[in-house]
């Protein structure tokens, strides 16, 4: 016994019983026959069997085309057609109820075992697609992910709608061509993207991994991450379809984000802390000694800082430190690295720049100071040393020399700028406590 169960509808009662003893030889269940479209219905309902012999042309008013639909408007089960008829006309009707073969009659037995065994197995294979079809839809909804299918023999890339989603459009706005896609791309994005594209159709990576801007349709850009792999190929590795996803990930960079400044920068002057300077100072060192380029220390702090602490209290003394930070950074270039060392002390490494240059950036920022009131603090001061790195010194070596310098600054009456040794006086001295 194959444990499968076979519903016969067929008018003919010879014909009938002869398909039923049949297929009982071959080890299947079979219902007892239909003769008609009502009866065919009831024996379904009463008993769900596995496969449908269906003769097209019935005694009564229902043809077999449309009892066939009426089933798989409830269940889903193969239906092989019987039929004396082999016109074209008829067989397409017959094609509207997707069946899984035709028998002409008479049906010898090879060709009756043959049609239903294909039949039942091609019919397990569809369940199973469509059960691993409705599992991949129900993990990329829980995902949140869109799908992309490019086909390099016809030029065209199909996006279906949670891809279109992503981006605030409908599938029928999306042009089916990959090059609907990277215009949508960032520019400052587009040239890895594409590398990495190529990179995977050409068998130099596994799979195409790509993080990327997209605009969406009201202007703004979102982080998409976009995955593929190569499904098909020619004999000569000439890659035939890529399929792939596609996640919007935005979120995840925005913390990214948020950590990398946390972690980089000083959470009350929003300027770089000790770890950032540490981790760039050295690469910027190299290159001034490997291109012989000028690169200079700004190291500083506000003058008599303890008085304004303990005179008008920490909250103060940490508005003026905020307040300070954000008058330096109005100053600074794009390039300048600007970090709170410490306290009330501060460091700006300024690239491409000479002594010269350095210390009339430091004298703009004490001139700038002069300008400014800080609230019940009034006019804050600070003194500033300047030194530009020397060829073979270690750091060590030179933020001790430009530490130095501040200090001398500090002797000299504060308020003021000294580099590597000499002093530019602002002339607004204050008596030294």
């Amino acid at each position: 016994m194959t444990g499968e169960t076979i519903l016969i509808v067929e008018d003919d009662g010879i014909l009938a019983a002869q398909l039923q003893n049949r297929l009982a030889g071959f080890g299947y269940t079979v219902l007892a026959p239909a003769a008609t479209g009502a009866e065919a219905l009831a024996a379904v309902a009463a008993t769900v069997p596995d496969l449908v012999l269906m003769d097209i042309q019935l005694a009564d008013a229902v043809d077999g085309v449309t009892v066939a639909e009426r089933i798989h408007a409830h269940h889903d089960i193969p239906v092989i057609y019987l039929t004396s008829f082999s016109q074209d006309a008829v067989l397409e009707h017959a094609k509207d109820a997707d069946p899984y073969g035709y028998l002409i009659k008479p049906v010898s037995a090879a060709e009756l075992l043959a049609s239903v065994k294909m039949a039942l197995y091609r019919h397990a294979i569809d369940r199973r697609l469509k059960r691993s079809e409705e599992w991949l839809s129900l993990a990329l909804w829980g995902t949140d992910m869109g799908i992309w299918d490019c086909d390099f023999r016809t030029g065209l890339v199909v996006y279906d709608e949670r891809w279109a989603d992503i981006l605030g459009v409908q599938v029928a706005d999306l042009a089916p061509e990959f090059a609907s896609w990277e215009r949508r791309v960032h520019p400052d994005d587009l040239p890895a993207m594409r590398e990495a594209f190529a990179a995977h159709l050409e068998n130099r990576a596994p799979c195409y991994e790509s993080e990327h801007r997209l605009r969406c349709q009201d202007g703004h850009w979102i982080w998409v991450l976009a995955k593929g792999k190569v499904t098909e190929r020619d004999r000569q590795e000439r890659p035939l379809r890529v399929c792939g996803t596609l996640l919007d990930i935005s979120e995840r960079k925005r913390l990214e984000q948020e950590l990398r400044q946390l972690a980089t920068t000083d959470s009350l002057t929003g300027a770089f802390n000790r770890r950032y300077f540490l981790d760039i100072v050295y690469k910027e060192i190299s290159r001034a000694q490997r291109y012989h380029r000028p690169l200079a220390l700004i190291m500083f702090d506000i003058d008599y800082f303890k008085r304004f602490n303990d005179e008008y209290g920490h909250a103060q003394g940490d508005a003026v430190l905020t307040g300070m930070a954000a008058l330096v950074r109005q100053r600074l270039r794009h390039s300048d690295i600007f970090v709170r060392w410490g306290g009330e002390e501060f460091v700006i490494l300024a690239v491409e720049t000479t002594l010269r240059q350095a210390v009339a950036l430091a004298e703009t920022l004490l001139a700038a100071l002069h300008e400014e009131s800080f609230a019940d603090a009034g006019p804050v001061t600070a003194s500033f040393g300047v030194a530009e790195y020397r060829a073979a010194e270690t750091l060590d070596q030179w933020l001790k020399r430009v530490d130095d310098l501040l200090y001398q600054a500090k002797q000299q009456g504060r308020d003021r700028v000294v580099g590597n040794g000499g002093a530019a006086d602002s002339g607004a001295n204050r008596a030294a406590n």
